[in-house]
């Protein structure tokens, strides 16, 4: 009888935690968005003249419809795979100064923690080609900048 009592009472907590192992294993709902300027951006490369300072501006989290709030935590910024920034303030801003930097074609990629209403911890992974060029006669558009939506991983690790 004592066994069957115990196994009773033990029945309730297994399923509590059944249940929160299913939550937390919810990734983010969400999209990250940059701002830049100082450069320009065509067909996901961004083009940034060799001495001028690409701007990061800010990163910014937007929840999928119908989803909870969202916030990012701590970001760090990689340049050809070299992190070279770390930051948990908002809005994540960083400035990246191309003098002396090889022409040609460099990565820059984001890794930004997610944190959203109801969802485990999940990472932001995002890269742009940087292509540095000479002059601004090779710099494809207008320097204004923008904000763009890039394609993302959205994931509960970083592998």
């Amino acid at each position: 009888m004592k066994k069957f009592l115990s196994l009773f009472l033990a029945l309730p907590m297994l399923a509590f935690v059944a249940s929160c192992d299913d939550d937390d294993s919810k990734v983010p709902d969400v999209s990250v968005s940059i701002e830049y300027s100082g450069g320009t951006l065509t067909d996901g490369v961004l083009t940034v003249v060799e001495g001028d300072t690409l701007k990061i501006e800010g990163l910014k989290v937007t929840p999928a419809p119908g989803t909870g709030e969202a916030v990012l935590g701590m970001t760090t910024y990689f340049l050809d795979n070299i992190p070279f920034l770390t930051t948990s303030i908002a809005p994540f801003a960083v400035d990246i100064d191309t003098e002396g930097m090889k022409e040609g074609t460099h990565y820059l990629r984001v890794n930004t923690q997610i944190f959203q209403v109801n969802k485990s911890i999940g990472w932001g992974i995002f890269q742009y080609k940087l292509n540095i060029v000479a002059s601004p006669d090779d710099q494809p558009g207008d320097t204004g900048g923008g904000t763009d939506t890039p394609e993302q991983t959205i994931t509960d690790s970083v592998d």
